[in-house]
């Protein structure tokens, strides 16, 4: 039974929305983002197992000083790709595929070239940098050695997995998946010839990410030659301006939890040297290496969910956006805890893969080991719901809650743990993490009140006064009932009566020739009537091949007759091509001058 979500609180006889094309494309694009996802973590952990049992647990030490680094550059990353990405899924949902374009083209362009700026005042400020992050100790020539290769890396990343977001977005899921494997299992493989064979030390595991991802970049030519693109670089110029800071705009939330990641680490590691020395760099250095392993969950579940709900927002489908974070949350915390368990059975086993553990040190790691993974999944909870306010243009709340998590809890709760005890130094991840999510959700629940939304995910439905929203299977008696449900509703809420009938025609012209010709076999095929202040929404989507209804021709190259109906009966009829979705809307006042027959 479905519910309408009319003032009056009707009911209707239909199946209510499945969210079957959602999860299945959640699932879609999982597995390709978290190989996306490895692309930016894998990198620093196969540098980390191969430097540690290489050259030890000094070397490691270092490549964890170096951290801040990764993350300046993870700052250009966030607010060019992720930004770009983000409003183009929006705009797409929005079905402005111009827009679109603009946003991949400033996306992909002006991040290669931030990029390499960075690169050239990395190269040029490398000592003093090594020497503020190694405080001028002992792993100061380590840090220096690794620090050039780690700029030099910076566009080709980007470049690499920047692109790799756009080829998931377009359904080309064993690309996407093969970039960033082919990237790393050449890195891999140079790590060892850089390192075991030529003898470049920690640099040349820097030097193997460059090749890895030089090489690894070749594999988008298969993408640029595609029929199957949907974004594409144009021409871009000074009145585009206001789009350009969109893209800021939209990538900067999470561009600011790289900035304060930066603070975060360099404030960590000063304190961690001075409470614990070298000892406690290197378990800190073990640890975090083992966090990135669950990052790579982490981070890829939450960027899924963000073009999704991003395309969803822009289409104004609160309850699919609802329905999308509700899942990418239970998809986290299985894979979270999952990571969880294994670290706190088997401490000393994930320690001894990144570095040799000496005996002196490894209860101190195995405890902290354990207690620090207590972090793992609130971050799980945290990334989702920081990703959900970003693609909604929650940019407030985004950047609240990343200056909470980043800097304002985790700083002084370990400043005062040190001072206590070493040992408590792992739980202040943990405890910030909650503080950072209860504060956020407090605030932005106070926030709703006030401006009179539901909850603290601010999500606006005020201007809706019904919504019908159900999922049929593509076969034609299934479209005749969706029909006589559309129709049924409109009455119900006192939509004119020939709106109500052209609305009803409508659906069962597209779910018939959506099921026809969009699909092969049985699927599903989400409908929801959306009555606004002034208008009527009838949105349809599918996961079907290609299939535009406002264009369609049959075999013969005849116009199909139900879709030339319906071209003829709606003055707004419009078609997309979104994350792999057919999306057809259309658009029709609530009082019309027509016939109730058609």
């Amino acid at each position: 039974m479905l519910k309408s979500t009319d003032g009056n609180n009707k009911v209707m006889n239909m199946t209510k929305r499945k969210g079957t094309l959602l999860r299945k494309k959640y699932g879609e694009y999982l597995l390709a983002t978290l190989a996306m996802s490895a692309s930016l973590f894998l990198a620093a952990i196969v540098d980390n197992i191969m430097v540690g049992n290489f050259l030890g647990a000094d070397a490691l030490a270092a490549l964890n000083l170096t951290f801040p680094i990764v993350y300046i550059k993870n700052i250009v990353f966030c607010i060019f790709i992720y930004g770009g990405n983000t409003l183009a899924a929006i705009y797409k949902g929005k079905r402005d595929n111009n827009s679109a374009n603009k946003s991949f083209t400033f996306s992909v362009l002006f991040g290669v070239v931030a990029s390499t700026l960075m690169v050239i005042l990395g190269i040029a400020f490398a000592r003093p940098t090594a020497m503020a992050l190694s405080q001028g100790g002992p792993l100061f020539d380590l840090t220096l050695e690794y620090t050039i290769p780690l700029w030099v890396s910076g566009p080709l990343v980007l470049f690499n997995s920047g692109i790799a977001t756009y080829v998931r977005n377009d359904g080309m899921k064993k690309l996407a998946i093969a970039l960033p494997v082919v990237s790393n299992a050449i890195n891999l493989a140079l790590d060892y010839v850089y390192m075991a064979l030529f003898g470049w030390g920690v640099a040349g595991a820097g030097w193997a990410t460059v090749s890895g991802y030089a090489i690894g970049s070749l594999l988008l030519v298969f993408y640029f030659t595609s029929k199957h693109r949907t974004v594409k670089f144009v021409r871009v110029g000074i009145h585009d301006i206001k789009l350009f800071l969109s893209v800021l705009k939209t990538g900067l939330p999470m561009a600011l939890s790289q900035a304060c990641n930066v603070v975060r680490t360099c404030f960590i590691n000063a304190i961690i040297l001075s409470a614990a020395g070298t000892v406690g760099m290197q378990i800190i250095s073990i640890c975090m290496s083992a966090f990135n392993i669950a990052m790579i969950f982490i981070s890829g579940s939450s960027t899924t969910l963000m073009p999704i709900c991003g395309a969803l927002y822009g289409e104004r489908d609160n309850k699919g956006v609802h329905y999308v974070l509700r899942f990418s949350l239970i998809i986290t915390e299985i894979m979270c805890i999952a990571v969880l368990v294994v670290y706190e059975l088997f401490p000393l086993y994930v320690g001894r893969l990144f570095a040799p553990v000496p005996p002196e040190t490894a209860v101190q790691l195995e405890l902290a080991i354990r207690i620090f993974s207590l972090c793992i999944p609130f971050y799980g909870i945290s990334y989702n719901i920081n990703a959900f306010y970003q693609c909604t243009k929650q940019s407030f709340a985004a950047s609240l809650f990343t200056v909470l998590e980043g800097v304002v809890f985790i700083v002084p709760m370990i400043y005062l743990f040190a001072l206590i005890s070493t040992e408590m130094m792992w739980l202040s991840f943990t405890l910030a993490e909650i503080a950072a999510l209860l504060v956020t959700v407090v605030a932005m629940q106070i926030i709703a009140r006030k401006k009179q939304r539901t909850s603290f995910l601010m999500l606006d439905s005020s201007a809706e006064q019904g919504v019908l929203d159900m999922t049929i299977e593509n076969r034609q008696d299934s479209a005749v009932e969706a029909s006589k449900a559309v129709e049924k509703f409109c009455i119900e809420n006192e939509i004119d009566s020939g709106v109500a009938n052209i609305l009803a025609v409508t659906a069962e012209e597209l779910a018939v020739n959506a099921a026809k010709y969009a699909y092969k076999g049985k699927n599903d095929i989400d409908i929801c009537l959306r009555i606004l202040e002034d208008d009527v929404v009838l949105s349809f989507r599918d996961n079907g091949v290609n299939f535009n209804p406002t264009e369609y021709m049959d075999d013969s190259g005849e116009i199909i007759t139900g879709l030339s109906l319906v071209r003829s009966i709606t003055p707004d009829i419009s078609y997309n091509r979104v994350l792999g979705f057919n999306v057809t809307v259309v658009k029709i006042k609530k009082s019309n001058n027509v016939s109730s027959t058609i």
